[in-house]
């Protein structure tokens, strides 16, 4: 469990021969000589990036680098021109940075405004360049050619948190590797975090025999370290007068003693994974939401996606209300559900902007209200804990939440999220398809089994014809994994949900934000505003029924009597909406990652009846090229781009763009093992 800490004290500069001075670490963030060259020269000569880049083929696919300082990004940014202009357009590059203290963007922008030479790329990298929170922060750049992941927080639990096991020996099981390591944090003497044993260990345990490091300090005490860790150090001539450099390459993982406690090895899959060679088929099970934004994420990577679902058009079932709100939530605890939320409401309001630049839907800003007393003290808490972050939320007192909704409240304070907004779901399906060139069948499937010949999974529909083969199966059509004897384990649950479609006023034309608190409203569209949603549980109908309308009405009305005041009366009768189905889970968590073969790891860890706490090292079974997404409840559209990267990862055999325990707090074998342990199954 992480420390309370969730925001980051941003790095204190000073401008010194202009050039930016850390006054954290009594230094410069770069050569006083060049900077750039100094980066060239070091990180990206010296690891020989442009002839391993050039001789990528469509079958290496990926190439990844890690780095401990990211500063202001140079070599980043140096890194992004040599990889446009050398390496082949099918390949991706994942570039993993840790930072302790991020910069500014002000800052930021201010350093890099000194070097128009990375003047489109610097520009992409400032628009997107997050808030100072503490954990991992993804920025998808050139169309997705180069994605990186910003780790802000200490170095080594970053870099821990990026591996695939808390037993540091397994960071890269049945994971690539990272390719080249960039050491770039400031000096030893200044910095020594940046450059302890555990770090270099850390390190070693993300590399293996092709892994090639460098970094621009000479250090005895640094050689030291990177030699017992498994690297082969060389002193080479440094940058300019700088006499000595350090080069390395990996040769061995070195023992490492650890000490992990718990049976902590059930995600990992026993049965070793041989890395692909070629682009396999997926098909995917569920046009929604979450089922696009999946086959997008892993089409990007090359992949031959294609759609299943009963309806010919994507987005006609838990995605195809008119108007769906990037709905926030933050919390004053640390524990995974805030966490999960924080990590994804980022990155969902990156992940749509281009949408909302092309007229889909609203980035309006999201103000949520306090429902009682409580909530009114959290908020301000939580207006404490983010002021320093006012892109993310800011708590507006009663005349700021009024010139930012256009409507007269009577609450006192609330939580603005300025970078939010509502999006139609169902052209956001349909538009991810059309742009990435990905077919749909329609067909309902009623079974799917793998082939003992060639491995792959076939799909039959209700006559129990065959629909479609392929290598990879992902589930993801919501409540209905329930129906499938491989994901019934699951234990999700359906509960419906309906909206209401208010007719405007005269004032409520006014409301130019979503509102939140009891239910939500949103700014109107083609002259109604929508209103929602309820949450019914056992009944099963779509159709429309007025005693919903009724509550939808009344959740809006507690919210806030300025509300009330702009509402006009309604004849319940004649209101329009929509009813459709969630797929909800027992921790209020998504589902993501790897099917487990339920009967095995039933009987592996069946020790767990008698002893909880056992140290096990015993590692899971799961079905060959069998996945799951779904569970997002009433939150899809701020989950799914997050939880489609955490999938795309995980068949791409890539680390993980999300924190170690925040994916074991979603991936599907975690209820297995609780309910092993509870003695529930």
């Amino acid at each position: 469990m992480w420390t309370r800490v969730v925001t980051l004290n941003a790095a204190e500069i000073e401008w010194r021969e202009n050039l930016p001075y850390s006054l954290d670490h009594g230094d410069f963030y770069y050569s006083m000589a060049n900077g750039l060259q100094e980066s060239s020269y070091v990180f990206l000569e010296k690891n020989d990036l442009q002839r391993r880049w050039q001789h990528l083929t469509t079958e290496d696919f990926i190439f990844s680098i890690g780095e401990v300082g990211f500063g202001a990004g140079v070599n980043f940014l140096n890194c992004c021109e040599l990889w446009l202009r050398t390496a082949p357009s099918e390949c991706t590059l994942y570039y993993f940075a840790a930072e302790s203290a991020p910069l500014k963007k002000s800052d930021l922008a201010g350093i890099h405004a000194l070097w128009p030479v990375h003047n489109d790329s610097a520009k992409l990298l400032i628009e997107h360049y997050p808030s100072a929170i503490k954990g991992f922060h993804n920025l998808e750049l050139f169309g997705g050619r180069i994605k990186l992941c910003l780790m802000f927080g200490d170095a080594t639990e970053m870099l821990h948190s990026l591996g695939e096991s808390c037993d540091i020996r397994h960071s890269s099981y049945n994971k690539a590797s990272i390719d080249a390591w960039f050491l770039d944090g400031f000096a030893p003497a200044k910095n020594p975090s940046a450059w302890s044993s555990e770090l270099c260990n850390t390190i070693a345990c993300l590399s293996s025999n092709t892994t090639t490091l460098t970094t621009y300090s000479a250090a005895t005490e640094v050689s030291k370290r990177l030699n017992g860790a498994g690297f082969k150090v060389e002193h080479i001539a440094g940058f300019g007068k700088k006499r000595e450099m350090i080069q390395a390459v990996f040769t061995n993982k070195q023992p490492v003693i650890t000490t992990v406690t718990g049976t902590n090895q059930w995600h990992l899959d026993r049965l070793i994974r041989p890395a692909r060679n070629k682009r396999p088929t997926v098909t995917i099970i569920g046009a929604g939401i979450t089922g696009c934004t999946s086959a997008a994420a892993l089409a990007k990577q090359g992949y031959e996606v294609t759609m299943v679902d009963r309806h010919q058009i994507p987005g006609q079932e838990g995605s195809g209300n008119n108007q769906a709100v990037v709905y926030p939530k933050l919390s004053l605890r640390n524990d995974s559900l805030p966490r999960i939320n924080l990590s994804a409401l980022m990155y969902a309001s990156r992940y749509y902007q281009h949408f909302w630049q092309q007229g889909l839907g609203q980035q309006c800003g999201v103000l949520v209200l306090p429902e009682n007393q409580k909530n009114e003290e959290e908020f301000s808490l939580i207006g404490q804990r983010f002021k320093n972050h006012p892109r993310l939320v800011q708590l507006l007192n009663n005349t700021e939440m009024f010139e930012k909704s256009g409507v007269q409240l009577h609450a006192t304070q609330g939580l603005y999220f300025p970078q939010l907004g509502w999006l139609p779901p169902a052209v956001i399906c349909q538009n991810l398809l059309q742009q990435w060139d990905i077919p749909i069948i329609s067909a309902n499937v009623s079974r799917f089994d793998q082939e003992p010949n060639n491995h792959q999974w076939t799909l039959f529909n209700d006559q129990g014809n065959p629909i479609i083969q392929s290598d990879i199966l992902v589930v993801a059509n919501a409540q209905d994994c329930e129906s499938f004897e491989q994901t019934q384990f699951l234990g999700v649950r359906k509960l419906r949900g309906q909206i209401s479609e208010l007719p405007i006023t005269s004032d409520s034309a006014k409301l130019s934000t979503v509102i939140c608190g009891a239910g939500y409203i949103t700014p109107p569209l083609n002259e109604l505003h929508s209103c929602g949603a309820t949450y019914n549980q056992n009944v099963s109908t779509t159709d429309l029924r007025t005693q919903d309308h009724q509550t939808n009405i009344d959740q809006m009305i507690q919210t806030d009597q300025g509300i009330a005041n702009i509402l006009g009366d309604f004849d319940l009768e004649s209101l329009t909406g929509r009813a459709n189905f969630r797929c909800t889970t027992r921790d209020y968590l998504p589902i993501v990652g790897p099917v487990p073969d339920v009967a095995k790891m039933i009987t592996n860890y069946s020790f767990l009846r008698q002893d909880a706490r056992k140290n096990s090292s015993v590692m899971g079974s799961y079905l060959p090229n069998l996945f799951v997404n779904c569970g997002m409840g009433s939150r899809g559209l701020s989950y799914a781009p997050l939880t489609a990267e955490v999938l795309a990862a995980e068949i791409n055999q890539q680390l993980s763009p999300v924190e170690l325990e925040l994916r074991l707090a979603m991936h599907p074998s975690r209820f297995l093992i609780r309910d092993l342990k509870k003695k529930r199954i």
